[in-house]
């Protein structure tokens, strides 16, 4: 049975610019140690390959770079204190692993309105593990069109202003940010009469 057509990640990690990490989502066995997930020596795992990704990294602001850790390729963009890193297989093409982290960042961009920025990230983590899981199952690439994931994570349908969504389906920001706005302007409508 030959190996599936559809591209695959083994980890979307987010670091600080002092290579703390803010963020991570690792896939199948990807730096896992044998007694699971959740333990120490998988944390410990993790974290080691997390500054080896840190001390490596030494690109410019919102390029995508690439390099490689032992059998790892890793795509990276960053800003001013902000990495995110995609890793895949050595095998899987470095073409197609830069244009799925650009059709990530560009809708992390979309969804966090161009404000790409630790404390921007970690005040909408919600927003951001919606994201991740857009982008991909399992590690299997299911979108990498940015509009498309900002639509999804923000619930809209192509080309919907957003001001129609239901506040039921929207995330606890989205909707206080909507019921802090229908009040302000109950009070400017009070005020004026």
């Amino acid at each position: 049975m030959s190996a599936p057509l559809v591209p695959s990640i083994t980890a979307l990690i987010l670091l600080s610019s002092d290579g703390s990490r803010l963020s991570s989502k690792y896939y199948s066995q990807f730096m896992l140690h044998p007694n699971g997930p959740n333990s120490p020596e998988t944390l410990a795992l993790r974290t080691a390959f997390e500054k080896q990704l840190h001390k490596k990294s030494r690109g410019k602001n919102g390029e995508i770079e690439i390099l490689t850790i032992d059998s790892t390729t890793a795509c990276y963009v960053q800003t001013s204190d902000l990495k995110i890193f995609l890793t895949s297989p050595s095998t899987e093409s470095e073409l197609v692993l830069s244009y799925v982290l650009e059709g990530f960042y560009s809708a992390l961009q979309m969804v966090l309105h161009n404000q790409v920025d630790k404390r921007t990230v970690l005040d909408n983590l919600e927003l951001l593990m919606l994201l991740i899981d857009e982008l991909s199952d399992g590690g299997r690439i299911l979108e990498t069109n940015p509009q498309n994931l900002a639509e999804r994570v923000l619930m809209k349908q192509p080309g919907e202003a957003g001001e129609g969504t239901p506040i039921g389906e929207l995330t606890i920001g989205q909707a206080f940010n909507q019921i802090a706005g229908q009040a302000r302007e109950q009070i400017i409508a009070n005020m004026q009469n």
